[in-house]
């Protein structure tokens, strides 16, 4: 089997997700099927690329070699076709912008087609600070709002530049309407009041926040039970709705919220985050940087303003 571009695509993915069965969900195939087509990567590289184990898989000396050059040639493939199409979209007035799910990203987009410029708004989602800085670096986004937590400091690539949307957002905790915990404390919530719950989010990754909820955690006299991880916010609140498990969340969550849910912020700020609006300096839409950044700006206040809304009209019908 020769080796193609998917292949080393694969590669990458797969050390990145840190397992097979994490990758194929993110490739939309059958665990058994990615499996097969890694040992046929593996087949043609002479060797194989990740060790096993019950916790995932790690790359081996080749696989390291491999996920390296395989990144390299990705970058300079991904940067010719983007150098293409920023020239295609220049011409159309788009402007492709990125993001993590629970971003402001429509209300951003709605601005960005008000602008007169622009003709085309395309919208990239993604869980991942390192993939959306790579597809800055790459050319394939102008511009992406990305979140930094403490100690876990964003490493811009050359040619990328950021700025500050938000300083510092707080976590709220979602709870199911009628859970004791929010019955019992209609305000802020301490954490070690929720030593005994079960909790959902989303999966491990990069970003660091995994590493602080945890810490925060044994802060407050407890190990967190995380029984569940979804990246899809409607199972998330179907876990939460019905009671089985609690979830942190952003306040620019309320989308995603239910009148069966209900938020309560955490005493103390234990966790909490940075937004950056970030861009390629190569991008042609570079010149847009501080209209963006006032964009998200008042689409992140919008959120906020339309949270406590939310909230206010809850608390308003539960006490009635």
């Amino acid at each position: 089997m020769n080796v193609e571009l998917r292949h080393l695509r694969v590669v990458v993915l797969v050390a990145e997700a840190g397992s097979v069965g994490r990758a194929a969900r993110w490739l939309k195939v059958s665990q058994p099927s990615l499996t097969a087509q890694l040992k046929r990567i593996e087949g043609a590289f002479g060797g194989e690329l990740f060790e096993r184990s019950r916790t995932g898989v790690k790359p081996t000396p080749l696989g390291r070699y491999a996920v390296d050059r395989a990144r390299a040639i990705l970058v300079d493939v991904d940067h010719l076709a983007a150098t293409v199409s920023a020239m295609t979209a220049v011409e159309s007035s788009a402007v492709r912008l990125g993001g993590f799910p629970t971003a402001p990203m429509s209300g951003i987009a709605s601005r960005l087609r008000d602008h007169g410029e622009i003709e085309q708004v395309s919208i990239e989602v993604e869980w991942s600070s390192s993939v959306l800085l790579q597809q800055l670096e790459s050319g394939r986004l102008d511009f992406a709002l990305l979140r930094e937590f403490p100690g876990f400091e964003l490493r811009l690539p050359t040619g990328v530049e950021s700025t500050t949307v938000v300083e510092s957002e707080s976590a709220y905790v979602a709870l199911a309407a009628d859970h004791p915990v929010a019955s019992r404390n209609p305000g802020a919530l301490d954490l070690s009041e929720l030593a005994g719950e079960e909790w959902i989010g989303e999966p491990p990754d990069d970003s660091g926040f995994h590493v602080l909820f945890r810490a925060a955690c044994e802060a407050a006299g407890f190990q967190p039970k995380v029984e569940h991880h979804s990246v899809d916010t409607s199972v998330l609140m179907g876990f939460v709705t019905s009671g089985q498990g609690v979830a942190l969340i952003s306040p620019t969550s309320y989308r995603m919220l239910s009148s069966d849910v209900t938020t309560r912020s955490l005493t103390g700020d234990p966790i909490h985050r940075r937004l950056v609006l970030a861009w390629s300096a190569e991008s042609p839409r570079a010149q847009m940087s501080a209209d963006v950044l006032q964009m998200a700006t008042e689409a992140y206040d919008e959120a906020i303003i339309e949270h406590a809304r939310r909230d206010s009209q809850q608390h308003r019908m539960h006490v009635a």
